[in-house]
């Protein structure tokens, strides 16, 4: 006999959203204790595991990925093959330089510190990437990685969010300031 699965446990992240947000203009006493659990779970994340994410989404993306974008396009244009393995690397950064942004903005500023470490992290151990089939080499690392990292610097910087003292010259010595 089998057992029925919960309705709950069967929606889709958007499903779930729209339950919430019903639940709360419902009962809007609850919204207090909603915003304590996403406070709760946007004021932490782990920079070993972002830097891991990072490193494992830069090294994903290969020449096939690089071919789509690359050469001449349907239309007539032509774009570069380095500013097209630009583009793709910026769009793996992205997300998390927006994420930093979302947090600091809700005052998650641990949160938020902790993703930017771990975006320079995966980056910095990306910098001497040699696979020829990944597009991180016809980026031309080091020197996109380093591109990136001062991106994530700034962005940091604009968010009100500083490096932890000496963080830097010790977990990425060659970015050192």
């Amino acid at each position: 006999m089998e057992t029925q699965q919960s309705a709950l446990a069967a929606l889709t992240a958007t499903e779930s959203a729209g339950v919430l947000n019903a639940l709360l203009r419902a009962h809007p006493s609850l919204a207090a204790e909603a915003e304590r659990l996403a406070a709760g779970l946007l004021g932490r994340d782990d920079r070993e595991a972002v830097a891991a994410d990072v490193a494992d989404e830069l090294r994903a993306l290969d020449l096939g990925d690089l071919s789509h974008r690359a050469g001449r396009q349907w239309g007539g244009g032509y774009v570069d093959p380095h500013e097209a393995a630009d583009e793709l690397l910026a769009e793996v950064v992205q997300p998390y330089l927006d994420d930093i942004d979302r947090r600091a903005r809700i005052e998650a500023r641990e949160a938020a510190t902790e993703i930017g470490l771990g975006l320079l992290l995966g980056l910095y151990s990306c910098r001497e990437e040699e696979d020829n089939d990944l597009v991180l080499t016809h980026a031309g690392v080091p020197d996109a990685v380093d591109h990136l990292a001062s991106q994530v610097i700034s962005a940091m910087a604009t968010s009100g969010l500083q490096l932890p003292e000496g963080w830097l010259a010790a977990e990425c010595p060659d970015w050192r300031r």
